[in-house]
């Protein structure tokens, strides 16, 4: 644990190990503190008592010496704990408090966690706080998630529907509730419900605790997954360890042992007796396929480095943040050390500082010429060596704009070099080599990007200014200019400030027709309408810029000739997009194969908007710099851009875009494609849970929701499908909606699920989203878990199936005439392949064959498949939207080291096809299964009477849907 020093950083203290035990009885017991705020006459001081649940799923925090809880968090939520000066919070009163007795609490989402300012009575009691709060924080994070939450969130509902604090619910405050969580029961139903579960006393005096449980329990039981064990295990309706196998290799496309599955069974089944007999009961089958490792998203790319982190620099994507320091907008918003500390934990590789004159000598970081605050430069140097590698152990890289005299240039130079140590990378780069290196040989290390004195570091120099505030600056004065020739209403402002957000080029850039006018290797097109400012660099300060070394940008005819692997060049949003346009993409491919490029937005997005990163990443940026405290579309993408391998902040971009030269990629050519492995995809968006109010929402009428589903990439990949929406239920909707296109670079892909409330009145509410990598998205049954502010336990139920892109003369549409001609021999499968698959592809041939037909060889160039309406009732189903393993179908998953928190998730082969030795008795055989399975199949859909969703297609222009 650590221990504050005078300055209240952190330093080693020793500490004798405890148990997760004697941690949980010391907050049970309870521990009386100080919780500080800042009110309107200063600061507020309120005695509190925080505890453990009693069923150690909650952290809460009492009045002192009264039996009232004042708020609680599921430990599942806390995030961190801190001790000394380590927030801006304690930052500001450093003088006031003794660092030892400073406690800071986070908890909540990691993208925008609350703090709780803590002021202990002694440092002992501050050690016993942190090393007791941290060791339930880890023992946490092992707990199945999904059951705590819930736990969490029912005994939650339960206390605030409570009215009376009587220990109960009455049939009026269960209707109430159930409301609340978006469940639309006739009272007739909910009635009979309520009398079953009170058992007690037939429901005349209401629902304990334990009761509720169990009434909700029924209320949640979901048929799509009872229907689906069913199919799976038969009438008996649980699956033992062969059948359990079964069910991984053939519908999740996973590779289990035996032995995996027995473990599964142990690790997932809540009866005892179940687990006996190695059986796996409703109850534990909904929770394997709950848990962590069963999500739609690839828990094993989430949770570890699986990347090649031995290539250059500028072979990455690397996570990066614009204007770090800012907690809001680019004007008056707070300037804060915890804005670089959140980004950081996040997995955020490059962070910015703007750096100033201080009055007292000492630099500071702020958005010059505005009214944000103003932080020490120092303290967010410290910030940045404490946390920076907590998360990540690849190269931060600090890109620093200067804007200091040359006394406190060297200032800063010292501060680096004092705080970072060994971690600084000082070596000068070899003129001779011809790549940058690599993540893996930088590791543990901090890159100054600045610029670079020519001629050696011996004495100051001259250097160009390049202020990203002056665009800024610059657009302000411009609106000025307009609004006081044209005065605009709202209205007009909002469609202004619209376009602004979503057109990718502009000043000059696109003409009328769509065309690009801006000519990178103009000797015109980089020049600064004003005249450039000149900045002296002190010499300490450029010997510390190395690989990465700020140069202005010539053109790419001038790169090519005269830059060096080392040197780096910023652009603005819109000359950017210009450079990333088709006109010239394939020049700034080359140059991003070579060299490191950082992109930042545009000046006029003063409300620290974003713009959409998906075009830059398609031409080989490396730096896409974003604003991180901004939650929005954008960023959905940018952190599921960097979940992927590991969360390391460094994701190494697809073969195609490392060498444009000898593969000739063009992401607007789908020609070019030549180096991705195009994938066929079906979708089934199936049903949600437990789906919240829209934000800030308690009461009023239950919400109706729809899911759009997003592909975004290249331009030929990039959709949008639609379900319909469901009345009436943000309990459990299902909408059986099922999605088919194909993919033609799935590794510049990324999957965005979004549900909204239909609203006819008025602007459709958003309830939550998901967002990941393509090349994460795992095959079979899976949950998606939503995020959004307000959402913690709301899923959507899909099934995937993804297999290899085909032709349309391949098998699929010509199947049906091979079987009829008795041209080939029946295919019989193994274990691994159920005959079904051939009764389920024959069964929709005509559909398929229409499908496929809207495909195009791949040789003209790849076309997205893409179904205009849903499939029709019959072929949308949960029994049957997913096939058994075919060959065909793709590599199925290994299941390895399930008895632990994750899942090794490699590729194994599919089980190979053999010929049947009497064609024509096999074929008869074939035909006759066909038609009973066919007949069953039928039989089963009549009497789940499931609906099917509606799907429309929306042009892949559309901007990105706008959280509410």
């Amino acid at each position: 644990m650590a221990e504050a020093t005078g300055n209240g950083a952190p330093k080693e203290r020793r500490t004798s190990a405890v148990s997760d035990e004697k941690c949980a009885q010391f907050f049970r017991s309870g521990t009386t503190v100080t919780v500080l705020s800042e009110g309107k006459f200063g600061l507020k001081k309120k005695e509190r008592t925080f505890k453990l649940s009693l069923d150690g799923k909650e952290l809460q925090w009492w009045k002192h010496k009264r039996p009232t809880i004042k708020g609680s968090t599921p430990m599942s939520s806390v995030l961190e704990v801190r001790i000394g000066h380590q927030t801006d919070f304690f930052n500001r009163l450093s003088d006031q408090m003794d660092p030892d007795v400073c406690v800071s609490v986070f908890h909540g989402r990691p993208q925008q966690p609350e703090m709780i300012s803590i002021l202990c009575f002694t440092p002992r009691q501050t050690e016993q706080f942190t090393v007791c709060l941290q060791s339930l924080i880890t023992s946490a994070a092992v707990i199945s998630k999904s059951d705590e939450l819930q736990d969490s969130w029912l005994k939650e509902m339960f206390t605030q529907a409570d009215k009376n604090n009587g220990g109960t619910l009455s049939f009026d405050e269960t209707m109430g509730l159930l409301n609340r969580v978006n469940a639309n029961l006739s009272t007739k139903q909910a009635r009979k419900m309520f009398r079953e579960a009170d058992t007690n006393d037939g429901g005349e005096q209401g629902l304990d605790f334990e009761e509720f449980k169990q009434f909700y329990r029924e209320l949640s039981r979901r048929d799509e997954l009872y229907h689906l064990l069913q199919r799976e295990a038969g009438r008996e309706c649980v699956l033992t360890a062969t059948a359990l196998q079964k069910f991984l290799r053939v519908r999740q496309k996973m590779d289990a042992s035996i032995e995996d599955c027995e473990r599964l069974i142990q690790k997932h089944e809540p009866n005892q007796g179940c687990r006996e007999q190695m059986v796996l009961s409703y109850e534990g089958f909904e929770a394997m396929l709950m848990s962590p490792e069963f999500r739609a998203s690839n828990h094993y790319h989430r949770s570890a480095v699986y990347q090649d982190m031995t290539r250059p620099l500028s072979h990455y994507y690397i996570a990066s943040s614009h204007n770090t320091y800012l907690t809001g907008d680019q004007l008056k918003s707070h300037s804060s050390v915890e804005a670089y500390i959140r980004p950081l934990k996040l997995g955020c590789r490059c962070v910015e500082l703007d750096c100033w004159d201080g009055q007292d000598g000492s630099p500071i970081i702020y958005h010059g010429h505005t009214l944000t605050s103003k932080i020490r430069f120092s303290d967010v140097i410290k910030a940045i060596n404490t946390y920076g590698f907590q998360t990540s152990e690849y190269p931060i890289i600090l890109s620093i704009e200067n804007h200091c005299s040359l006394e406190q240039q060297a200032k800063m130079a010292t501060i680096m070099r004092e705080v970072f140590a060994g971690r600084l990378e000082v070596e000068d780069p070899n003129p001779n080599n011809e790549q940058l290196p690599s993540p893996e040989e930088l590791k543990g290390k901090v890159l100054v990007k600045n610029k670079k004195l020519s001629g050696g570091d011996e004495g100051e120099g001259w250097v160009s200014d390049e202020d990203e505030g002056d665009e800024m600056i610059g657009s302000v004065k411009a609106q000025r200019r307009r609004s006081s020739t044209h005065k605009l209403n709202a209205s007009d402002a909002s469609k202004i400030s619209t376009a602004t957000r979503t057109s990718p080029v502009s000043d000059g850039s696109v003409d009328e027709d769509g065309e690009v006018t801006f000519d990178p290797d103009s000797a015109d097109a980089w020049k600064s309408k004003a005249e450039p400012h000149k900045l002296k660099l002190a010499p300490e300060l450029s010997r510390l810029v190395t690989y990465i070394q700020a140069v202005s940008f010539k053109g790419f005819e001038a790169s090519l000739r005269d830059a060096m692997y080392f040197h780096m060049s910023s652009f603005g949003e819109k000359k950017a997009m210009s450079c990333a346009h088709r006109s010239h993409v394939r020049k700034f491919l080359r140059y991003n194969s070579r060299q490191l490029s950082r992109i930042y937005p545009a000046g006029s997005r003063i409300s620290s908007s974003n713009y959409n990163p998906v075009p830059l990443w398609n031409a080989g940026c490396q730096i896409v710099a974003l604003n991180y405290q901004t939650d929005c579309p954008e960023m959905d993408l940018n952190i599921a851009r960097f979940r992927d391998n590991g969360g390391c902040g460094y994701v190494l971009k697809p073969a195609p875009l490392l060498e444009p030269d000898s593969t000739g990629f063009n992401p607007y050519d789908k020609k070019t494609f030549n180096g991705f492995k195009a994938k066929d995809v079906s979708i089934t968006i199936i049903t949600a849970q437990q789906l919240p109010k829209p934000k800030g929402v308690e009461k009023g009428e239950v919400i109706d929701p729809y899911v759009v589903l997003q592909v975004l990439g290249t331009d030929c990949d990039s959709k949008t499908f639609i379900t319909k929406y469901i009345d009436d239920n943000g309990f459990n909707p299902r909408w059986d909606a099922k999605f088919s296109f194909a993919v033609a670079a799935p590794e510049l892909c990324l999957l965005r699920f979004v549900v909204r409330d239909k609203d006819v009145l008025s602007a459709d509410d958003f309830i939550g989203q998901a967002t990941m990598p393509f090349t994460s998205l795992c095959q079979g049954y899976r949950h998606i878990t939503l995020e959004g502010e307000g959402v913690t336990h709301a899923t959507l139920f899909v099934n995937v199936k993804i297999t290899d892109y085909v032709l349309p003369s391949a098998k699929k549409r010509g199947l049906i005439k091979l079987f009829k001609k008795k041209k080939v021999p029946v295919v019989e499968e193994d274990e691994g392949n159920q005959p079904d698959v051939i009764a389920d592809n024959l069964g929709r041939s005509d559909k398929d064959a229409h499908l496929l037909s809207q495909s195009t060889d791949l040789e003209n160039g790849l076309s997205s498949v893409t179904e205009d309406t849903v499939d029709g009732a019959g072929d949308s189903q949960v029994e049957d939207s997913a096939a058994d393993h075919d060959p065909d179908d793709g590599p199925m998953q290994s299941v390895t080291q399930i008895a632990g928190a994750e899942l090794d998730l490699t590729d194994v082969t599919s089980p190979s096809a053999h010929a049947a030795k009497d064609f024509g008795e096999e074929l008869e055989i074939r035909e006759r299964q066909i038609q009973q399975e066919l007949a069953d199949e039928r039989e089963q859909e009549r009497q789940l009477g499931a609906t099917t969703g509606t799907l429309t297609e929306v042009p892949p222009q559309e901007a990105l849907p706008p959280i509410a």
